[in-house]
């Protein structure tokens, strides 16, 4: 199962994130908080260490959850209960330390389940599209209603899908 996921990182995923990010500020342009994540998403590029990546993470998570601000005191707890930990990007040359498993996903002969949100803004359909044309025993599934949560923002239809994968006959 690929919950979330992207074949690449480097440039190509980042500024499919940024395009992300700016369709979610278009979305909630009046918002008085969308300053703050966007500040949190400017920070991402010079963290350094555990605790300017926790406020990273913390700051960008309502561009995470498709509804985030529809209802902020559902998602109080899991934002005070997030944790982070640095790890550069860099190669030990200090260079950036892309991955790109387009081509050995080609080759993958089990069955997979491809999920992303609608409104994920790190990994959401372009890329979730991406790896079932990809992965030739694939099934994809996408989370209308949500972003990169949809196990908690839609916990019965995520877990219905997952439920139907693991007992269908995908042989």
């Amino acid at each position: 199962m690929l919950y979330d996921s992207a074949p690449v990182t480097g440039g190509e995923h980042g500024a499919e994130v940024m395009c992300s990010v700016r369709e979610f500020a278009t979305r909630h342009t009046c918002h008085p908080e969308l300053p703050s994540v966007l500040e949190a998403f400017a920070a991402i590029p010079s963290i350094g260490d555990d605790e300017a990546m926790l406020a990273a993470a913390r700051g960008v998570l309502p561009a995470y959850i498709a509804d985030y601000w529809a209802d902020p005191q559902r998602w109080a707890p899991l934002r005070q209960s997030l944790r982070a930990t640095y790890i550069s990007g860099l190669d030990e040359h200090g260079v950036p330390d892309v991955v790109d498993d387009r081509e050995p996903l080609r080759t993958l002969s089990v069955p997979a389940l491809v999920v992303a949100g609608r409104y994920d803004v790190v990994c959401g359909v372009r890329w979730a599209e991406e790896l079932h044309k990809l992965i030739p025993a694939s099934r994809l599934v996408i989370l209308e209603h949500s972003g990169h949560f949809g196990h908690l923002e839609e916990p019965e239809r995520f877990a219905d899908e997952v439920a139907a994968f693991v007992t269908a006959d995908n042989a």
